[in-house]
């Protein structure tokens, strides 16, 4: 098993970043379900890396926090509450 990864940063140009992988089963299988971010309160561009972690870049400067629920392929739901680190 590899496990799942997200978290919130700032890059050096004010921009923040949602990064997120989605882990691994031991089955191969992805251990959590495709992300579902609603495109009408941020705008946002994204980037799929070459190990399929998902990298979401947000036009809004000003995003401290974010919360999401992280649902595993075995329908287990894991909140999250992702702050930006000083």
């Amino acid at each position: 098993m590899l496990p799942g990864y997200i978290t919130l940063y700032r890059d050096e140009d004010g921009l923040i970043h949602l990064y997120f992988f989605q882990g691994l089963t031991d089955d191969n299988r992805t251990y959590y379900n495709k992300l579902d971010l609603p495109n009408d309160k941020y705008k946002y561009k994204v980037i799929v890396n070459n190990d399929n972690s998902y990298e979401y870049i947000f036009e809004n400067k000003h995003i401290k926090s974010m919360s999401c629920n992280l649902v595993s392929y075995n329908n287990k739901v894991l909140n999250k509450i992702l702050t930006i680190k000083k």
